[in-house]
C-alpha cells in the first residue's frame, strides 16, 4: 500500500512537469555573438526575469500569446511577439545590438569619484589617446608639454609657471597611472619613459593645488594618465621608432667613440618600440603591454635605457 501511494505521488508530479508551460532561450550580442548576462527579460509587462551569467533565461508563463521584451544598458532594446501552447517548452533565442550614445567626458582627478568635466569646479585639461596617436609619441613628457599652461623642463613638469620640481622635496606636480603615485622614491621626481602611451583611455590634468585629495606632492597639480579597459573585440598595437642627434658644433659634447676615418663622430641615436593586446576572456579582463627604449644621448656617457 505504502509504495503504491509513493508511485502514485511520483506519476502525478511527473504529470505536472511535463505539463510546465514556459518560454526558455539565450540572449546574445549581435555583433560578436558573445552570450550577455544580466539581460531583463519581461513578458506580458508583468512578469520578469534576468539571464544568468551564460546568457540563458526560462519564464514561466501560461499556454496562449505572448510580448517579450529584452533590456539592457548599452544594447537597444528588442520586443518579440510568440505563442504557446500548454505543456509545451518555446524556445526563443535573441541577438540584441550595441547601441552607443555620447555621454560627454567623464573625469575621476577632480573629486576621485565620477564627474562630468562641466560639473568639474577645478581647472582640467583632458587628453584623449587619438592625439597621442597622430602625433607618433614616444614618451608621456612630449604630449604633456603641449598642454596649455603646462610646460615640461628638464624633465619636471611646471603647471601656471610653478615650480614643478624642488631639490630635497622632490616634484610638486603628482604623476598618478590609474590613480597609483608614479613619482620615484629616491628623488621623488617623474620618470616619464616608464609611463604607459600605448594603452590610454585619456590623461587628466588638473591645473592647481590639489593637496588635500593627493597629499604634498600635488601642490601645483596632478597629471592622472587612465588606461583603457579591454574591448569586446580583441585589440593588438605595435609600434617602433627611430630618431638620431644632429652633430653639435662643441666637439667636446660630441660622442666620439666611433670615429670613422677621423672626420667626424657617428650621431647618436634613439629607439624602441611598445605593443599592447587587449580582449575579454569571458569574465577576465586581459591586458599584455611592453615597451623597450634606448636613447644614447647627445652627450658621451649620457644614455638611458628601459624595458
Amino acid at each position: 500500500m505504502k509504495n503504491s501511494f509513493q508511485l502514485l505521488i511520483f506519476l502525478l508530479l511527473a504529470s505536472q512537469a511535463m505539463a510546465q508551460t514556459g518560454i526558455r532561450g539565450k540572449v546574445s550580442a549581435a555583433g560578436t555573438k558573445e552570450a550577455l548576462a544580466g539581460v531583463t527579460v519581461v513578458a506580458d509587462d508583468t512578469n520578469a526575469v534576468s539571464a544568468d551569467m551564460d546568457g540563458n533565461y526560462f519564464l514561466n508563463v501560461q499556454s496562449g500569446k505572448h510580448s517579450l521584451v529584452f533590456k539592457m544598458i548599452g544594447f537597444s532594446s528588442k520586443k518579440i511577439f510568440t505563442e504557446i501552447k500548454t505543456g509545451e517548452i518555446k524556445i526563443e533565442h535573441v541577438l540584441l545590438t550595441e547601441s552607443a550614445q555620447e555621454l560627454g567626458v567623464i573625469v575621476v582627478s577632480a573629486g576621485k569619484f565620477e564627474q562630468r568635466i562641466e560639473d568639474v569646479t577645478v581647472s582640467m585639461e583632458v587628453i584623449k589617446p587619438s592625439l597621442v596617436e597622430n602625433k607618433n609619441t614616444t614618451t608621456m613628457d612630449d604630449i604633456i608639454d603641449q598642454v596649455p599652461g603646462v610646460n615640461v623642463i628638464d624633465g619636471q613638469a611646471n603647471i601656471r609657471g610653478g615650480a614643478g620640481w624642488s631639490y630635497g622635496a622632490g616634484s610638486r606636480v603628482m604623476i598618478l597611472v590609474d590613480d597609483l603615485p608614479q613619482l620615484t622614491a629616491d628623488a621623488a621626481d617623474a620618470k616619464w619613459s616608464f609611463l604607459p602611451v600605448e594603452n590610454l583611455e585619456q590623461i587628466e590634468v588638473i591645473k592647481g593645488a590639489s593637496s588635500a585629495l593627493f597629499g604634498s606632492s600635488a601642490l601645483n597639480g596632478v597629471i592622472n594618465i587612465r588606461t583603457a579597459y579591454p574591448k569586446a573585440t580583441p585589440e593588438t598595437k605595435i609600434n617602433f621608432f627611430t630618431g638620431f642627434y644632429d652633430t653639435d658644433q662643441k666637439i667636446k659634447l660630441n660622442d666620439t667613440t666611433y670615429n670613422l676615418n677621423n672626420s667626424g663622430s657617428i650621431p647618436q641615436m634613439n629607439s624602441g618600440m611598445n605593443f599592447f593586446h587587449s580582449r575579454q576572456v569571458k569574465n577576465l579582463d586581459l591586458v599584455i603591454a611592453g615597451n623597450v627604449f634606448l636613447d644614447q644621448g647627445y652627450r658621451r656617457g649620457e644614455y638611458e635605457q628601459s624595458t
